[in-house]
């Protein structure tokens, strides 16, 4: 564990990192997308203004795709372009390209498309209630155990919501696409997760019209968390398309308006739990839940989202008899799709949530009853798999002390009983499985690759991107550390297709947990292989056989196997645990919570660089802790806002102190740290409300508004 300094933290700071709009090629002219403005209905007519000369622009739309029309996703159902009927507010229906930026968005604000309006589903709640707005994919976990229900068992049901979350990475979508019509080769620079998701979405779109795509990223992606994971592959096709009908460079950036109102958002769910808790021992028996995500109205990556949640659906807890239905419901809105977290946050929150309503109905302190049920070495998943560590225990029992939970809760319970203000400390527990789901990655096969040269200078070539979190600083040290070797000699290339192998993209808590362990792994085998002590010393030496290649591909434990049409087995070989407590100051005259301090307590194995790691840590905390009570999209009907004036992100007014530690980092393996610092903090929230004022409320954000509608149903106002 050392704290080397992130390669790019000079340069952001002094400005010489370039982002895509940063980047300049002769004869560029400049895109923009034109979307539907209605929730659904059929294209009347489209009206170019006359005040402009039409031939000086590039426009493209579905009937100009030489190639499929379809975009390559784990569910591929969603159109570049609209044909003759939008499904949601924001489906593009065609993309415009001119010179001058001024020009062209004043010719893209006269373009008027006449529409026949037809009926839509665009309220969160609506939507997810019906479930006869069930399509695509569904998942069962059957672990039921034939456990008779007794008489005398507690039986608890409630169900649970959660809403849109917006990413709000600081750069916008952008993408660039310049045409080589001579050698018919597509080069495709942009801010991205996944290099070659979205060369295969270039090559699908132009077909057999090109030879090669070349993708590249930018030198410096600007965040993602996710939403940079699918939403890229529409904007790469529709640059390359501009590019290739124009046969110019075409850069599209997306302002901020446009970003929050077409792009991809984390997924509104509604998690119905259903429980039977034996009131002699306290242990739950049996549990029910119905996991739903709107999707949108595309599945696009929403599949492969709800796998995860199911897989986590049932929370940190041994539960004998388990049957989990996971659904996708389908609105008019636009497709959801990645974010940090990944399906996990919503489950958490609702089993968090109820185990706190089972806790109260049973007149026992919730920490007592998550200490009887919390996993411990031993039990299993729904999905059969084993526990093999305490670890989720000892991150449980960790954070109590660190928090000094107890004293606290019968503290604040004294205090409020005498004070109109309230004062709250709250408990949540989580987990996550590191990289991609069930055979997951086997199907992915990685490949990684590493070069040394006649200097002793270390290129390690990966497609896995570094947008912020720190990955290429973590990944060369990875490298240096294994082998002693000096880390200021050691690098990560630039992702790039043409360069660089497949090593899978940049998701699922995967770069470090499985890349990086790949590249210790090659690391270590060529220092066995020609069996020196010194790298430098031994190039220096052997200045004969350098430059040299090394690569190295996935293997994957042939002990473990996965059912992917039972969901039994093992769904990820290894798990991060979390445990975290939220402490809070309730003003009852504005209805507002105040967040004061926050625990977390985290087992991610060895930890590379403490210093990012801290860093992630907190920043997956804080959009977690926005998440439970600040962040939300209209609630009735649909309407996504136009900036950050009006989503409500947090400022360092709103931060409360954050307190990271991590444990078990004697482990051998580093194991996924990006997300789950995003999978427990909002029902800490929530649960620390419940305990401040004895309100139960099912949903988040908690906001004012939701307090107050909350107080006047429990007649408390």
């Amino acid at each position: 564990m050392k704290n080397e300094r992130k390669f790019d933290a000079r340069p952001k700071v002094i400005g010489t990192h370039k982002f895509v709009d940063d980047y300049h090629y002769d004869g560029m002219i400049y895109g923009a997308l034109i979307y539907s403005k209605v929730h659904h209905g059929k294209i009347r007519k489209i009206t170019y203004p006359n005040d402009f000369k039409l031939s000086e622009f590039t426009i493209v739309k579905l009937e100009d795709i030489p190639g499929k029309i379809l975009i390559p996703e784990p569910e591929t159902d969603q159109p570049f372009f609209a044909d003759k009927e939008v499904f949601f507010y924001g489906q593009i229906i065609l993309a415009v390209a001119h010179p001058n930026k001024n020009i062209l968005n004043n010719f893209v604000k006269k373009i008027k498309i006449e529409y026949e309006e037809l009926s839509a589903i665009t309220d969160i709640k609506e939507t997810l209630d019906n479930k006869e707005n069930t399509f695509g994919k569904q998942i069962i976990i059957d672990h039921r155990r034939n456990v008779k229900v007794e008489k005398n068992w507690l039986k608890t049901h409630s169900v649970y919501y959660t809403p849109h979350q917006e990413q709000a990475y600081l750069e916008t979508q952008a993408m660039i696409a310049k045409y080589d019509e001579q050698n018919e080769e597509m080069f495709i620079l942009g801010t991205m997760q996944c290099p070659f998701f979205v060369k295969e979405a270039v090559e699908t779109i132009l077909g057999d019209k090109i030879k090669s795509v070349q993708v590249e990223t930018s030198e410096g992606i600007g965040g993602g968390f996710g939403g940079k994971e699918d939403f890229p592959n529409l904007l790469a096709g529709i640059t390359a398309l501009l590019s290739f009908k124009s046969k110019l460079p075409v850069k599209i950036v997306l302002d901020r308006s446009d970003d929050i109102t077409i792009t991809t958002k984390r997924h509104p769910a509604r998690i119905e739990v259903e429980t039977y808790t034996d009131p002699q021992t306290n242990k739950i028996r049996k549990m029910n839940v119905d996991y739903r995500l709107d999707a949108g109205f595309y599945q696009t990556l929403s599949p492969v989202v709800l796998s995860r949640g199911v897989l986590h659906a049932s929370g940190g807890y041994n539960i004998e008899d388990v049957y989990i239905h996971g659904r996708l419901i389908r609105s008019n809105t636009p497709p959801n799709g990645a974010f940090r977290g990944f399906g996990a946050p919503q489950a958490f929150f609702a089993i968090e949530s109820h185990i706190e309503k089972i806790a109260s109905e049973l007149k026992i302190e919730s920490y007592q009853f998550r200490k009887i049920n919390i996993f411990r070495k031993g039990d299993e998943f729904p999905s059969t798999q084993k526990i093999s560590e305490d670890n989720l225990f000892d991150c449980f029992e960790s954070i109590v002390e660190k928090s000094d939970y107890l004293t606290k809760y019968e503290k604040y319970k004294k205090f409020n009983q005498t004070h109109k203000d309230k004062l709250g400390i709250g408990l949540a527990i989580g987990y996550h499985g590191g990289g991609y789901t069930g055979n997951g990655e086997k199907v992915l096969d990685s490949e990684i690759k590493i070069k040394i040269d006649k200097k002793a200078i270390v290129t390690i070539y990966i497609s896995n991107v570094d947008m912020g979190q720190g990955a290429h600083t973590t990944l060369a040290q990875l490298f240096s550390e294994t082998i002693d070797h000096p880390f200021e000699l050691t690098n990560v290339h630039i992702p790039n297709t043409k360069i660089c192998p497949n090593s899978g993209p940049t998701v699922a808590s995967r770069t470090i947990y499985i890349v990086g362990n790949m590249v210790s792994d090659l690391a270590r085998k060529i220092k066995k292989d020609f069996g020196f002590d010194n790298l430098k010393n031994f190039v220096k030496q052997n200045k004969q056989i350098f430059p040299k290649e090394f690569s190295a591909k996935y293997k994957p434990d042939p002990n473990i196997s996965f059912d992917e049409n039972t969901y039994q087995g093992t769904g990820y070989k290894d798990y991060s645990w979390a445990a975290c407590a939220v402490e809070l100051y309730y003003h009852a005259d504005t209805y507002q919570i105040e967040l004061l301090n926050c625990w977390s307590m985290l087992d991610i194995g060895h930890v590379v660089n403490p210093k990012i790691a801290v860093g992630q840590a907190e920043g997956g905390v804080l959009q977690a802790l926005a998440y439970g009570s600040s962040e939300f999209f209209y609630k009735k009907g649909f309407g996504r806002m136009h900036g950050f004036t009006d989503y409500t992100l947090p400022t360092t007014m709103d931060i409360p102190k954050l307190f990271i530690d991590f444990i078990h980092t004697d482990n051998e393996i580093a194991k996924g740290l990006g997300e789950v610092p995003m999978d427990y903090p909002a029902p800490a929230v929530r649960n620390a409300f419940f305990n401040a004022t004895g309100i139960f409320i099912d949903e988040i954000p908690l906001i004012p508004e939701t307090i107050f509608h909350a107080m006047k149903k429990e007649k408390k106002l």
